[in-house]
């Protein structure tokens, strides 16, 4: 194996690199600006884009799936796809003004239609007020029952009776009343009013017991509707169309590697030579955040080294990029690169776009080894490889991961950030997919608590006594964890909770590690090593022997994507992307790194589908979920 390197590496201390994150724009479903009319019926006509599914359409146009279904049932034959376009029925909601009580006492009211499976209980949840109210204004309501295309007279505003001077109401039990009927009435969650009230712990109550209410509950309650016509459209190797093929490529089972062949692979780093010649002489130190693109290089090395000893021949042509889109102009201008099998980089998103266009263009395959800004590039060009998953799949993973066991209670707990936002919204619709494979499984309850407004007090509102509370914390604000670890921490023994936060929690000194430990805190991460694993410590000694250092985040990172990527160019030839449905268990898991490549659709790039799930056990020690 002959490697061109076009400059000399420096090698120096190795420090830890964090794993950078990403955020994504979820969209919200907006109703269409197009209605038709058929047989004098009014309609929305909506075209449907990729991730909608029949439950958001529920919910932006406020109609039922089944009516959906109805309406549509010839289209929806094969499920719900991208480019259909949906008749909607169009549902009138008005506010009207009732004089009944004379002009000083007008009252302002919505007119419901009834629409097929609505209950008098789903309308005080839609708006908000009692069954008293509701009844009150529509006597005909009394027997409970709803009649499909009937009006309701919804009152703006709820009569809820109780104490408005204080932050409680005092209710007074009576005869045939329930937690769960008094907890209906006043809208909040019986574990509030069990926590206010001790003695009502064992779920009895005597008539004209005094119980306290809070007037607000603190939890933000959703019912997720499962969506079983949803299919997980990622896997679409089986049928990939080969569209844009080499002419006389080998097919992927027909392919044979042999001695004669010699793979040219570019690697794009920026490694700022020149600049750290002069750093390091003068203060000992890297160019600014040089070191760790170095670390990567050095693993790429070893990962080279290896294959070379299992017969395969390639050649290196390494270019320090400097961060520069210029720069990258520049190399992209080489005549020696035209013909190269795979572009390794560059790492920073301006400079890989350019290079994605150029890897397009010449039908090379380009992988980015690091996170990009955006996963637009991969969305459009078929040669593109995200070696580090999205926060879209990340959250997708994690969804799954939870799906696998519904015996819960679902609560996220967030600061109201825009970016918590996204990743909740993000959260909520994955959920819901990761669900939809199972029919016995028709809705879940969805809790949201706003730490800034509702403090502890919210989230003792939405856990559950006798039930596995899943509490998720997309922050990574070591206050605001370090605050409501430390008091759910003061719960473990009353209810059985499982924290889901960020790996950067572990660094946070505030947080005993005792209390994640208590709360069996899970982790999504992409930078987890198994330090006791055979392979990690040939890995280490290797570097070691060969570098005099200790290896960081980076080493293992590069070593995890050089050695997937030459593996599959020795067992399919350049034009892998065809093969890798028939690439199961090959170098997948690396050391830290492992790689599920999908792609994003049938004529996108590839990212890794991938996401290891931690835990901290009672013994302090960090352990890979199985999935």
């Amino acid at each position: 194996m002959r490697i061109f390197i076009k400059s000399f590496l420096i090698l120096f201390l190795i420090a830890s690199i964090s794993s950078q994150t990403l955020a994504q724009n979820n969209r919200t479903l907006k109703k269409s600006d197009k209605i038709i009319f058929i047989l004098g019926k009014k309609y929305y006509l909506h075209k449907v884009k990729r991730g909608q599914t029949l439950y958001a359409l529920s919910n932006a146009y406020n109609v039922p799936i089944q009516d959906i279904i109805t309406e549509n049932l010839v289209l929806l034959k094969g499920g719900l796809k991208t480019g259909l376009e949906l008749k909607i029925p169009f549902v009138e909601e008005e506010t009207i003004v009732d004089n009944t009580q004379g002009d000083n006492t007008k009252n302002e009211f919505i007119l419901h239609t009834v629409q097929p499976d609505e209950t008098l209980y789903y309308l005080t949840k839609k708006y908000h007020v009692s069954k008293e109210d509701i009844v009150k204004y529509n006597p005909q309501l009394k027997n409970g029952s709803l009649i499909i295309g009937q009006i309701v007279k919804i009152p703006k505003k709820s009569s809820i009776p109780g104490d408005f001077q204080s932050d409680y109401y005092y209710h007074t039990v009576k005869p045939e009343e329930t937690l769960f009927s008094i907890a209906q009435k006043y809208d909040v969650a019986i574990e509030s009013i069990k926590r206010l009230n001790p003695e009502t712990y064992n779920n009895t109550l005597k008539i004209n017991q005094v119980l306290k209410i809070p007037k607000n509950s603190f939890s933000k309650n959703e019912t997720l509707i499962i969506d079983h016509n949803y299919i997980e459209d990622y896997k679409y190797f089986d049928k990939d169309p080969l569209y844009f093929e080499e002419e006389g490529s080998t097919p992927c089972k027909n392919f044979q590697y042999n001695s004669f062949m010699k793979f040219k692979v570019v690697l794009m780093l920026p490694l700022y030579l020149n600049d750290n010649s002069v750093s390091v002489a003068e203060t000992g130190n890297f160019y600014k955040n040089s070191k760790k693109f170095f670390e990567m290089y050095q693993g790429m090395l070893l990962a080279a080294e290896r294959m070379k000893k299992m017969g395969l021949s390639v050649e290196f042509y390494v270019y320090d990029t400097e961060g520069r889109t210029d720069k990258v102009q520049n190399i992209l201008a080489k005549p020696e690169l035209t013909d190269a099998d795979l572009i390794i980089g560059p790492v920073y998103s301006k400079n890989f776009s350019l290079a994605s266009d150029f890897a397009k263009q010449h039908r090379i395959n380009i992988v980015s080894p690091v996170p990009v800004a955006s996963n637009t590039i991969v969305r459009t060009n078929p040669f593109v490889f995200m070696a580090n998953p999205s926060t879209e799949s990340k959250v997708a993973i994690i969804a799954k991961h939870l799906a696998g066991n519904y015996n819960h209670s679902i609560i996220v707990v967030h600061n109201a950030t825009i970016e918590e936002e996204k990743i909740i919204n993000l959260f909520k619709d994955r959920l819901v997919k990761s669900y939809a494979s199972y029919q016995d499984v028709d809705e879940i309850v969805f809790k949201q608590i706003n730490y800034k407004i509702s403090g502890i007090d919210g989230v003792m509102d939405a856990l559950s006594i006798g039930m596995d509370n899943v509490v998720l914390i997309p922050s990574g604000d070591e206050a605001f964890i370090t605050d409501i670890v430390t008091r759910l921490n003061y719960q473990k023994d009353r209810y059985k909770i499982s924290v889901y936060g960020m790996r950067s929690w572990e660094n946070y000194r505030n947080i005993p590690v005792e209390y994640m430990a208590n709360l069996n805190c899970h982790f999504g991460t992409t930078s987890h090593i198994d330090y006791k694993s055979a392979a990690v410590k040939n890995f280490l000694s290797q570097y070691r022997n060969v570098y005099s250092d200790e290896p960081g985040l980076y080493s293992f990172l590069g070593y995890d994507v050089a050695n997937y990527f030459l593996n599959v160019l020795k067992r399919y030839g350049k034009h892998f992307q065809f093969c890798l449905s028939y690439n199961a268990g090959l170098a997948n898991k690396g050391l830290m790194f492992s790689f599920n490549f999908h792609r994003v659709t049938p004529f996108s790039g590839f990212e890794n589908y991938w996401l290891n799930i931690i835990k901290i056990d009672k013994d302090y020690r960090l352990i890979e979920e199985k999935p």
